[in-house]
């Protein structure tokens, strides 16, 4: 066929998760463009070749993006040298494929198809940053000089074939190329709820826009919000502290006559001192909740305390709007039967809690075991110990 040729296009934007299967789908996705890049030859010089239009959009090559795999980079052998995908290796390296629909756009001088990944690992991959597409083709190279779109180039690159698509972190074509759709598609982040369709949605706040799944996004719209309130809050308590403490002054200056009124404002102006300095720890406080990674850490621990509390109060649990003591208490009622845990701290609960998931030579238990049932286990009783001591009590 000629010179294999690697060339990436496009980075992840918008995509779909499908709810039965879990494979990811992105629609309308410009896997090739038209231009003019540099390559290396085998002797080491570079060159600059040209996708004409011509060529790229000819019937032949259109109909070579059509139907193939999707890889994670471009494959390699054993001796690390880039080679096609073929039906002896697809096993290996196919972790998705491109639909039957491509098409040429000569709005954005790009071949488009629609793409779908089933490699688990991939999607996790894309999801986490990896996000840019790299066609690996065939081709022949006519050495003819000439200028495309106003660039020189080398050489023309002819009878193109696409191979596969390759999902890789940074490609040739830049960033103005992405696996892009055309409308706004629901963008998935959280495919532990099985038979769920997740989406992607951004929450505008003062310092830019953050992207983050659907179902967290009022948690995050929450805490910018109460970031927001607090700061205009903080604003209104300085200006009343100022306010007072130019009252203050004024009233000072007034002789004995207006001591009380000026001790009187002068504990207003502490009052409101006391409630700026709350106010900007709390502002403090929800800023550091926002900064850097600490809020997708905060979103990943809720996640896999779901997920384990689903061990015990089942798959159907709704979540939603409760605390973890509630989860808590949740769990331990449907384990251990109906009972009130209004008067039993955090640690009592979470404790008991904790015991559902001890292991015994039996396998996993979730609360006492037969043997057990009819008086409290060992760490009922330390933590009812614990309990009572809190309490300042003896049971």
């Amino acid at each position: 066929m000629g010179v294999i040729r690697y060339e990436t296009t496009t980075p992840i934007d918008k995509f779909t998760i499908d709810p039965i299967t879990g494979f990811l789908h992105v629609k309308n996705v410009p896997i090739t463009c038209e231009g003019v890049r540099p390559y290396r030859q085998f002797d080491g010089q570079r060159i600059q070749e040209a996708k004409t239009p011509e060529e790229l959009f000819s019937a032949a090559t259109v109909d070579s993006a059509n139907n193939k795999p999707v890889t994670d980079d471009h494959p390699t052998d054993a001796n690390g040298n880039t080679i096609m995908v073929n039906c002896d290796n697809s096993q290996q390296f196919m972790k998705g494929f491109i639909s039957d629909h491509a098409r040429v756009d000569k709005a954005t001088k790009t071949i488009r198809n629609d793409l779908t990944i089933t490699d688990s690992k991939l999607i996790n991959k894309i999801r986490h940053g990896k996000q840019e597409l790299s066609i690996g083709f065939q081709m022949q190279l006519d050495p003819t000089k000439g200028e495309l779109n106003g660039q020189a180039y080398d050489a023309k690159q002819t009878n193109i074939r696409i191979n596969h698509v390759a999902i890789v972190d940074r490609g040739r074509a830049g960033h103005s190329v992405r696996l892009t759709a055309d409308s706004a598609e629901e963008i998935p982040e959280d495919d532990e709820k099985k038979g769920e369709k997740m989406d992607f949605t951004k929450v505008h706040t003062k310092q830019g826009d953050i992207s983050v799944a659907v179902e967290d996004a009022d948690k995050l719209t929450k805490l910018v919000g109460d970031a927001d309130d607090s700061n205009s809050k903080l604003e209104k308590l300085i200006a009343e502290r100022d306010k007072l403490n130019a009252q203050i002054k004024e009233l000072q200056g007034s002789g004995d006559k207006n001591k009380k009124e000026a001790a009187d404002a002068k504990k207003k102006a502490e009052e409101a001192n006391s409630r700026a300095d709350s106010a900007e720890e709390e502002n403090n406080k929800l800023k550091s909740q926002l900064a850097g990674d600490a809020f997708e850490d905060r979103i990943n621990k809720t996640l896999a305390f779901r997920e384990r509390a689903k061990e015990v109060v089942g798959d159907s649990y709704d979540f939603a709007g409760k605390s973890e003591r509630e989860v808590e208490e949740a769990a331990l009622n449907k384990n251990r039967g109906e009972h009130d845990y209004s008067d039993k701290s955090d640690d009592f609960v979470s404790g008991l809690y904790e015991g559902l998931f001890s292991t015994n030579a039996g396998g996993v238990s979730y609360g006492r075991t037969a043997g057990d049932s009819n008086e409290k286990t060992a760490v009922e009783k330390a933590l009812e110990a614990r309990q009572n001591l809190y309490e300042g009590g003896n049971e």
